[in-house]
């Protein structure tokens, strides 16, 4: 199952799976832009890939008003690794997800990205070719990147640290982001309809099944998120 396609079809496919057919699947219905794929989105939860938990949070947070819903046009997730020949870095355009956010309430924060990995770019051809082959990325066999928050810790009112899941190359792994959260008008983020997050961490791309040309490549990758959302309103 492609999960890059989860927000197309995720609320209406948590409400199938949590709850039965009333008027929260109706709600449900509402907040996704297409239903279309629910049916077979049912799978990813029924496989453990996405916790039914998880799918509840945000549906709770989208009818509170605490739903931010990931704008791929203005966001984007970048990397950077040092090689012996040269500094490599790439980002990846087609960035999609959902985050709830509710600083008045403990533990309410809920946080899911999908990546999809055949959207990288690099300022090479050759390189980005070499990336998305079988040797790193493998974006045939593995076509999206996904992140799943398990916890967030608040330093400040606009800084944490954001603990989760990342699925990368098919395998899952425990990470911490420190992020920034900030508004987009001039605002505080808590008063603005957008809101833009900042978050970056390092992994051991060896952690990932992806050690290639360790020689020459170091294992050390920097990731940097920079995600907009907007607000969602029913």
């Amino acid at each position: 199952m492609n999960t890059r396609k989860l927000f197309n079809g995720t609320f209406l496919a948590g409400v199938l799976l949590v709850n039965t057919l009333s008027g929260a699947a109706v709600a449900a219905s509402n907040i996704v832009s297409t239903g279309s794929d629910a049916g077979a989105t049912c799978s990813l939860f029924e496989n453990g890939k996405i916790e039914k938990s998880v799918l509840a949070s945000l549906l709770s947070a989208a009818k509170n008003g605490h739903m931010y819903r990931v704008q791929t046009s203005t966001s984007e997730i970048r990397f950077c690794v040092d090689s012996k020949i040269k500094n490599v870095e790439g980002s990846f355009k087609d960035v999609q997800g959902g985050i709830s956010l509710n600083q008045q309430q403990a533990n309410s924060e809920q946080a899911v990205i999908v990546i999809n990995t055949n959207s990288l770019e690099t300022g090479s051809s050759l390189v980005k070719n070499v990336i998305k082959g079988e040797d790193f990325f493998d974006v045939e066999k593995y076509p999206e990147i996904l992140f799943v928050s398990t916890g967030v810790e608040w330093r400040s009112p606009t800084k944490a640290v954001l603990k989760g899941k990342l699925t990368l190359h098919g395998v899952t792994k425990s990470v911490y982001f420190d992020i920034e959260l900030t508004g987009v008008n001039g605002k505080s983020p808590q008063d603005d309809g957008d809101i833009m997050v900042r978050a970056t961490t390092t992994i051991k791309r060896s952690d990932y099944g992806m050690g290639s040309f360790s020689g020459m490549v170091n294992d050390s990758v920097k990731l940097c998120m920079s995600v907009k959302a907007k607000k969602y309103s029913a």
